[in-house]
């Protein structure tokens, strides 16, 4: 007897290994495929919604730019054709995914499989292609009782890696409404361990042939609690199962309307917006973050479209904050202290928004005095030179509202001619330095550019030619160089 039980135990633990060796036919990681171009717009408005506020959104937009995330997944069947259930926050804006399946003896890898409908319950479906001959579970008939035991499967990381997982709990609260945004999701909580990388794997339960089935799709762990795995119930599946042959279309499962847009304009906009719709945005934590984003431009739109937001209108379809290609052209006047003076027209391009160079023109008046025999003076006179030249420079752009305040240093370099009256003409080189702040005001169709700065020159001109009230070397060969400083301002567009 004592042998027949031994024998009894050890083939009931031979079927249940098999049992859960067999859950790897049928359960699987998901890589959700993303394109470049994606990533990139995703790191730029992960960015920009952090400055507004968008922290949760912020996180889930740096996760889907991330390479090699991955989820879980499990496979059902319906209407004929083989699906992936997975969770919609593990493919994110992806309209293709990866599936690999990660058998003993072999890793079976789908690629380019179509995401092909997403539910409002955090569910998303990734249809397999008809080769594919893994198992599909089904979803569990009977009646969901608490202190249930439950298995949960999964591929959650180790060592960034995907690692095959199966944890053993019992069903602690078999009916929480849980509130997404204005959706409310039927979740099942339960106490078998998850860890990131388990969302989107079947939370599961034995039906009365011994056979596992899927009672829930785990979605969410809760950090702060010992113990506490939530999973969407079967009843949310088998209703999103329904949508299958006809897929949903209330969520916009896009970035497409973004792409145009970088991030820093969509912030001026939203920073732009009534103090009400600002705080209803904020208070929003949707799976898809860029839900967010589209609702700021829902939100423009609207108000564009009545008459008292003509105002906004002129604001927000001008966007200022976006110096990371543009074209300015600035009037500078140097006053050096009332002695010399210097206009200068500068045609210049921002590179990155924190680089700029450009090409300028310089009129120079300045009193000099040309010696003649014997070093007697023949007298000042006012002196015109005409110099061209080029400039290099850096800035910050700080946005304060809806201005912009651009602190700035440029060192640029111009030679010409310089017209001396009765005598003869001469020649002068300039090289500039000067340190600002540009105060940008948005308008319509371009930003009024105000600055004002501080310019220290240095000058060189021809060896006989004196400008006050500075005196010439006594080296009569050497060119005369001086060092003046003054103050200036400018006034400019952006465009």
């Amino acid at each position: 007897m004592k042998r027949l039980f031994y024998l009894l135990v050890f083939l009931l633990c031979a079927v249940q290994f098999t049992m859960a060796q067999g859950l790897r036919h049928s359960v699987c990681i998901v890589y959700p495929e993303i394109q470049e171009a994606e990533k990139n717009i995703m790191g730029d408005y992960s960015l920009y919604m952090a400055r507004a506020g968008l922290h949760s959104a912020s996180r889930a937009l740096s996760f889907y730019k991330e390479d090699g995330t991955f989820g879980s997944g499990v496979v059902v069947a319906h209407e004929g054709e083989k699906y992936v259930l997975t969770n919609l926050h593990v493919i994110g804006y992806a309209e293709k995914a990866t599936i690999v399946f990660k058998l003993h003896e072999k890793t079976l890898r789908y690629e380019h499989c179509p995401v092909v409908s997403i539910g409002l319950s955090d569910l998303a479906a990734i249809k397999l292609p008809a080769e594919c001959e893994m198992i599909p579970l089904s979803l569990y008939e009977g009646e969901i009782l608490e202190e249930a035991p439950i298995v949960a499967a999964g591929f959650p990381g180790l060592a960034n890696n995907p690692s095959w997982q199966l944890t053993r709990g019992n069903i602690s609260n078999a009916h929480v409404d849980l509130r997404n945004g204005k959706n409310t999701i039927r979740i099942i909580q339960h106490t078998a361990p998850i860890d990131p990388g388990s969302s989107g794997g079947p939370l599961l339960v034995k039906n009365t042939n011994n056979k596992y089935e899927i009672l829930g799709i785990n979605t969410w762990k809760v950090f702060a609690r010992e113990g506490v795995g939530l999973a969407i119930s079967k009843e949310d599946i088998q209703s999103f199962l329904a949508t299958l042959q006809n897929p949903q279309t209330t969520i916009r499962h896009s970035i497409d309307p973004l792409r145009s847009m970088p991030g820093k304009d969509w912030l001026y906009i939203f920073q732009h917006l009534p103090e009400a719709d600002k705080d209803s945005i904020t208070e929003m934590d949707w799976d898809l973050p860029f839900e967010q984003a589209l609702k700021v431009l829902d939100l423009r739109d609207s108000l564009i479209a009545t008459n008292d937001g003509k105002r906004f209108d002129s604001y927000a379809t001008r966007i200022i904050t976006n110096l990371d290609s543009r074209n300015h052209l600035h009037l500078i006047y140097d006053n050096y202290f009332g002695v010399n003076q210097q206009i200068t027209v500068r045609m210049g391009h921002d590179w990155g928004g924190y680089v700029i160079t450009g090409v300028q023109v310089s009129v120079l008046l300045v009193d000099a005095m040309k010696e003649g025999e014997m070093s007697e003076p023949l007298g000042y006179q006012t002196c015109a030179g005409v110099l061209f030249g080029g400039y290099l420079g850096g800035q910050v752009p700080i946005q304060v509202g809806k201005y912009i305040l651009v602190p700035n240093i440029t060192q640029g370099a111009a030679g010409g001619f310089l017209a001396t009256g009765s005598f003869e003409n001469g020649y002068a080189i300039n090289t500039d330095t000067r340190i600002g702040l540009n105060w940008h005001m948005p308008f319509k169709y371009c930003d009024l550019v105000l600055g004002l700065h501080y310019a220290l020159d240095l000058l060189w001109t021809p060896d006989n030619l004196s400008i006050t009230p500075y005196k010439t070397q006594e080296d009569k060969n050497a060119l005369n160089h001086y060092l003046q400083h003054g103050i200036g301002l400018s006034i400019g567009i952006a465009f």
